[in-house]
């Protein structure tokens, strides 16, 4: 958690700020300059907050912890260590995506993650425990961004223009308290479990969102395509009908996604998991599925804020959610426990996505399709309802096998009209291309 919230504070929003400022700056020179510019100041940031961390690592470490003594103190130095090394990562990342060098991008995620996933093994039989891991993060994060270092060099130039910089800054400061409020999101229901419901119950609630997490894998998986795309579009003439377009398509591909997710995962959890005590998490896993999904509806509806540099609404978007979830969570945990909880999460998402349309409407309207996204919707959790409804035993998870194919199935030919098909089996296809030249 720590290391999630100082990512947020770290960065500054400069990621965001970096995506979105690239595209107004006409010239491969000054384009190059800038990236320069945004590199040395988020190294400057970072390691400022890398050395007051070092500092006052202590005090952090009594705050979370309450102790001083041991290895926590280690721990909170090699996080902001971790971050630290991150911070070169997200420029030259940024500009891989913007040139649509998919494959490259995927080269040194895959490298990343199987640098961290060995030294952590390693680690962990040499007996050095949660500091193994730890050192392994921070490991992995700086053997990346020395790999990246090298295409920083040919993209780059040195320099520190400040304009740029300002600019990227005034839409990426307000991603700040928009990251943490988004993560409190995530996360605070848990701590309200914990003050009404026994520790077990706050295990199963955990376990059932670790399921449900598999609907983030095609939501992370489209996003690094997602901003190139849209601000691209957006300077063409037909750019809003465009995204509009493509963000309809991608909604239903999600939809449809979810709804085979909330079909298989809770069976899943039952085969995995073989001690029936875990098996009550199963019940909220369909139920975060869907609120996932309406994270992603967020993701593809807001896209008009991001356009029209507006950023300050993500995080009144943001807040309005959590106040909506933690009120909720206060109000219906202590009677329904961790069905609550998630449907809590649920109605946060859902209001995310509401408001991401009404102010992305208002500043860069898009014709975006909801009604056909939602009659998609109310169609998958007819599906669902209607698995639930089968039991546990061996037919009845066929059953729910058949129904999610059927259900993908029908939308791809159904929901879909014949050039959202076609497009959709191009991207694919480029896709699989990509896939194997890495």
């Amino acid at each position: 958690m720590l290391s999630t919230f100082l990512k947020i504070l770290f960065r500054l929003g400069l990621d965001s700020g970096f995506m979105r400022t690239h595209y107004d700056i006409e010239g491969a020179e000054a384009r190059a300059r800038f990236a320069g510019t945004t590199a040395l100041f988020a190294a400057a940031v970072s390691g400022l907050g890398f050395c007051l961390f070092w500092l006052f690592s202590p005090a952090v470490t009594r705050a979370i912890f309450d102790d001083t003594e041991g290895a926590q103190t280690l721990w909170v130095r090699l996080v902001a260590a971790d971050l630290f090394a991150s911070s070169f990562a997200f420029v030259p990342l940024g500009l891989l995506r913007i040139e649509e060098k998919a494959a490259r991008f995927s080269v040194y995620a895959l490298a990343r993650n199987l640098a961290n996933t060995v030294l952590k093994v390693v680690f962990l039989q040499q007996g050095f425990g949660v500091t193994g891991v730890l050192v392994a993060d921070a490991a992995a994060s700086a053997l990346l961004s020395f790999g990246l270092f090298f295409e920083l060099r040919t993209r780059a130039r040195l320099a520190f223009d400040r304009a740029p910089l300002l600019e990227a800054l005034r839409f990426g400061l307000p991603k700040v308290p928009h990251g943490i409020l988004a993560q409190t999101l995530n996360l605070f229901d848990r701590r309200i479990l914990a003050s009404f419901v026994p520790r077990s119950e706050v295990g199963l609630y955990a376990m059932g969102g670790n399921f449900a997490s598999a609907m983030k894998f095609p939501l992370s998986a489209f996003e690094p395509a997602w901003q190139p795309f849209v601000y691209d579009q957006a300077k063409k003439k037909e750019g809003a009908r465009e995204i509009g377009r493509a963000a309809t398509r991608m909604a239903l591909v999600f939809t449809a996604l979810a709804t085979l997710l909330a079909l298989l995962l809770p069976d899943a959890l039952r085969l995995v998991i073989r001690r029936s005590e875990f098996h009550p998490a199963a019940a909220v896993v369909p139920v975060l599925v869907l609120a996932t999904l309406f994270q992603g509806y967020f993701f593809l509806s807001s896209v008009g804020i991001s356009i029209a540099k507006q950023a300050r609404y993500y995080p009144i978007i943001t807040a309005s959610a959590t106040a909506l979830n933690i009120g909720l969570d206060l109000w219906l945990i202590p009677v329904y426990g961790i069905a609550a909880a998630a449907w809590a999460t649920v109605a946060g998402y859902a209001l995310m996505a509401l408001m991401g349309e009404h102010f992305s409407r208002r500043l860069f309207p898009l014709p975006f399709e909801a009604r056909r996204v939602a009659a998609l919707l109310l169609t998958g959790v007819a599906f669902c309802l209607a698995g639930a409804g089968l039991g546990t035993s061996l037919p009845a998870i066929a059953a729910r096998v058949f129904m999610g194919a059927l259900f993908c199935a029908g939308t791809f030919r159904l929901a879909l009209d014949a050039s959202d098909r076609a497009e959709l089996l191009m991207v694919i296809s480029r896709s699989e291309r990509a896939n194997d030249r890495t």
